[in-house]
């Protein structure tokens, strides 16, 4: 997998300045105030919706009033047909250290990567909700003012201030504060939704809705981990079929297969995960013999005594006679995934020439990758020897988040909340995430929709699933007023 993969999507491997807008298919100059000085531009539309593109920074102070960065994004902005205000997502993807190329250029945007080309993207929720697209400090042409601030930005909290601090402030340049938000995380960016939607709540600003892309539902410290283990299983009995590793009896009814291992999940599993102490050594077999038929990993694959297989043993043991390791992203891939060199050369010239943005380097493609990503600090909760054991396993980032997402329900009756998860994602389980969305307390799991893809951590990548999710998210975003405080 590609360095610069892994570092966009949440795996780290160790006011209006500088504006530059097209306007795209709309006669209406006075669209233009909303994105600062107009510059030349191809003349398209998305289908049949006018829409203005924009590339820009916004200043970021931080606690003290001091520049703490110049903060990038890349606006979309469709023409207004009524003067009901459109809903405006704000979206970002993971790392830490992460710009916003994947969910923008290969999911969500207008224009998305077609081989080494971006062309019109007819999946784009753009009908549905403005686009903002935000790089976090030191990604794209985001940048820090100084060391000090870095040290600052690239930590979760400080990374989760100055992101409210560019939402409140984009909102009140261009007078969409009545409009309602929502905010699109894929990954690590699930984090920066969860807890970003709890601040601009807590400030006064309304949140329509937050949607968890790949990242689960940030909660804080598991409140049963052995059932979440546990319920890991179908996403690995997927990929063992897909593989042609499972029994042919299962593989007949590939949907029916998902069930049972669920089924057994809970029955077996999960209890021999939460207490294996309790265990003779028949039970121990039985749970043994389970995991090879759900999983396909031989007997001697699996330690008998504690029972968990963690995705880091998963990936590199089911295929290890073949000398193959499966793919964190997707488990079905064995082979390092195609270089993106050619669509980052696309990606540099939709800003520098259809946009005629000229500022600073983008760092990744025509500047040096920053160390963000190396340099984070989880300063959100302790880093204990567990939670880093977990880590290094495959089972998420260092420490445990917090409970944004709880108490951004609690505190916002009107928040709803989306959760995408893909099938074949060694970092994430589409049961174990519809479980935790039933979990939340009374109506706040109402407000909560889990939908499980059949791709890897970017669904989206998957043609036979874009669409969908696209489609999913599109009515996520017109489903919404603007909520109460």
């Amino acid at each position: 997998m590609p360095s610069t993969t892994a570092r966009l999507l949440g795996i780290s491997l160790s006011l209006l300045a500088l504006v530059a807008c097209q306007h795209i298919g709309a006669k209406d100059r006075a669209e233009a105030s909303v994105c600062g000085k107009d510059v030349a531009g191809a003349a398209a539309k998305l289908g049949k919706l006018p829409y203005t593109t924009c590339a820009g920074t916004l200043e970021i102070a931080d606690d003290q009033g001091a520049k703490a960065a110049d903060l990038f994004y890349t606006a979309y902005i469709a023409k207004r047909p009524t003067r009901k205000p459109r809903p405006i997502a704000f979206v970002w993807n993971g790392g830490p250290g992460a710009d916003s190329r994947l969910l923008q250029f290969h999911a969500l945007g207008p224009k998305t990567l077609h081989g080494d080309a971006l062309a019109d993207n007819a999946a784009s929720p753009l009908s549905a909700a403005d686009l903002v697209f935000l790089d976090p400090a030191g990604t794209g042409f985001s940048r820090a003012a100084s060391e000090a601030a870095a040290k600052r930005l690239y930590s979760t909290t400080g990374d989760l201030a100055a992101t409210v601090r560019f939402i409140r402030a984009f909102l009140k340049a261009h007078g969409r504060e009545h409009s309602p938000v929502y905010l699109v995380g894929e990954s690590f960016g699930t984090w920066r939704a969860a807890g970003v939607a709890e601040a601009l709540v807590d400030a006064g600003q309304p949140v329509a809705g937050m949607a968890l892309v790949s990242g689960g539902i940030p909660m804080g410290e598991e409140r049963d981990r052995a059932l979440a283990r546990a319920l890991t299983l179908p996403n690995r009995t997927a990929t063992a079929l897909a593989l042609g590793k499972l029994d042919p009896a299962l593989a007949a009814d590939p949907a029916k297969a998902l069930v049972e291992a669920e089924s057994w999940a809970r029955a077996v599993w999960y209890p021999a995960l939460a207490h294996p102490e309790a265990l003779d050594d028949k039970a121990r077999a039985e749970v043994v013999a389970g995991l090879q038929r759900y999983m396909g990993l031989a007997p001697s694959a699996i330690d008998a005594a504690k029972l968990w297989v963690s995705p880091r043993d998963f990936r590199t043991k089911l295929l290890k006679a073949e000398g193959k390791t499966l793919g964190i992203f997707d488990m079905r891939q064995t082979t390092p995934a195609k270089d993106e060199k050619a669509g980052n050369a696309a990606i540099l010239d939709f800003y520098r020439r259809t946009l005629g943005y000229g500022a600073g380097q983008y760092a990744g493609i025509d500047g040096p990758e920053l160390p963000v990503g190396n340099d984070w600090q989880y300063d959100q909760s302790p880093i204990t020897p567990d939670s880093l054991a977990r880590a290094i396993a495959g089972e998420g980032p260092p420490s445990a988040s917090q409970p944004w997402v709880l108490r951004a329900l609690e505190k916002a009756p009107a928040l709803r909340v989306f959760v995408a998860t893909g099938l074949y994602d060694s970092l994430n389980s589409c049961a174990a995430n519809r479980e935790a969305a039933r979990d939340f307390p009374g109506a706040l799991a109402e407000r909560i929709e889990a939908r499980c893809y059949q791709g890897g951590h970017m669904m989206y990548e998957d043609p036979a699933e874009s669409q969908q999710f696209a489609n999913h998210l599109s009515a996520f975003f017109r489903n919404s007023s603007r909520p109460t405080k």
